[in-house]
Order: C-alpha cells, then sequence, then structure tokens
C-alpha cells in the first residue's frame, strides 16, 4: 500500500506571540502579508515552535 506524499512533508508550527495563536504550514517562514486570525498581527510576531 502506498502512503500519501502529506505523511512525508515537513511541517513548521508558529505560535503568536501576542495571543497564542498556533498555526502549521508547509515552510520555514510565514508569508509577508500573513495576518493572525485571532489578534491581527503580522508574521514578525510569530515564532517558530521547534519540536
Amino acid at each position: 500500500m502506498e502512503r500519501g506524499n502529506k505523511m512525508a512533508e515537513k511541517t513548521y508550527k508558529f505560535v503568536c506571540t501576542v495571543c497564542g495563536y498556533e498555526v502549521e504550514v508547509d515552510t520555514p517562514e510565514l508569508p509577508e502579508d500573513y495576518t493572525c486570525p485571532v489578534c491581527g498581527v503580522g508574521p514578525d510576531q510569530f515564532e517558530l515552535v521547534e519540536d
């Protein structure tokens, strides 16, 4: 049985330093135009969570 490619993709978790919202993406950086859906801050207010 073949596994889907999504199982092999690395994801990166970021947490908003203002409100604590967490987001997982497939790139090591958030897009420049990303805003927190909870408090509205930009990507510079997110920190990468190391696993």
